[in-house]
């Protein structure tokens, strides 16, 4: 989980940042943030989707 990409849920933007970057942009707590993204790679609030980069590189295209 060393990048996360966040998607501001009001605009559609996505911007690709490191976990503190994302925490202080998101007003988050970085522990709540690793929660949350622990199951399902994803962290979901009101204003913001964050979703774990590094997962994608797993994901198999044909």
């Amino acid at each position: 989980m060393d990048y996360l990409m966040i998607i501001d849920n009001a605009t559609g933007e996505a911007q690709i940042m490191a976990l503190a970057d994302a925490a202080s942009h998101t007003h988050m707590d970085m522990e709540d943030i690793e929660r949350s993204m622990q199951n399902p790679g994803i962290c979901i609030s009101i204003d913001y989707t964050i979703v774990d980069a590094e997962a994608a590189d797993d994901v198999l295209v044909d």
